[in-house]
């Protein structure tokens, strides 16, 4: 998006897709001290289906948008950097950034509060709420099957009153 001739960031808007398994939108600066001293910062957006990261530098005023379903993220937890420090590893795959450190040195609390909604949602969302709702899939097309047996067995009860006689193949086939 271009403004006066600068980029800017893409607005972040929080969508809902679906009524089950809400989770509530979370923003969270991601900076470590070395960023908020070259004037970058750095943003996690927790969103309902998916992680939203930004990165921006608003000396060069360039930066960087990405977008992360929950089910692609591998190895969501808590990191060491800078030998003791509490970091973040979002998971992001074949990516080259590093795991997030909060403020100077980390601050634990924080980064045990994402590392804990990161994994919570790579549980409902990624492969093991893939398999829940397949199997809710699964389910539900049994019992459209089993009305669709009981509706056949209607029709041809109708028509068998009204002497109907049933289409042949070739009538079906042509329909």
């Amino acid at each position: 998006m271009e403004t006066d001739g600068k980029f800017q960031p893409h607005p972040l808007m929080d969508r809902v897709d679906d009524e089950k398994d809400q989770f509530e939108v979370k923003h969270y600066d991601v900076r470590c001290c070395c960023d908020v001293l070259c004037c970058h910062t750095k943003e996690l957006t927790l969103r309902n289906d998916e992680l939203y990261y930004r990165t921006w530098c608003t000396l060069f005023n360039c930066g960087e948008e990405k977008q992360y379903p929950y089910g692609e993220l591998a190895g969501v937890g808590e990191a060491k950097q800078c030998c003791c420090c509490p970091a973040i590893n979002p998971g992001f795959e074949h990516e080259g950034d590093t795991p997030f450190m909060l403020g100077f040195c980390g601050d634990q609390q924080i980064t045990t509060e994402i590392v804990e909604e990161l994994k919570k949602r790579t549980r409902v969302r990624g492969d093991i709420g893939q398999m829940k709702r397949t199997e809710e899939i699964k389910e539900n097309m049994s019992v459209l099957l089993a009305k669709m047996s009981r509706l056949e067995a209607n029709m041809a009860a109708i028509m068998k009153h009204l002497k109907i006689a049933p289409p042949t193949e070739n009538q079906q086939q042509m329909q």
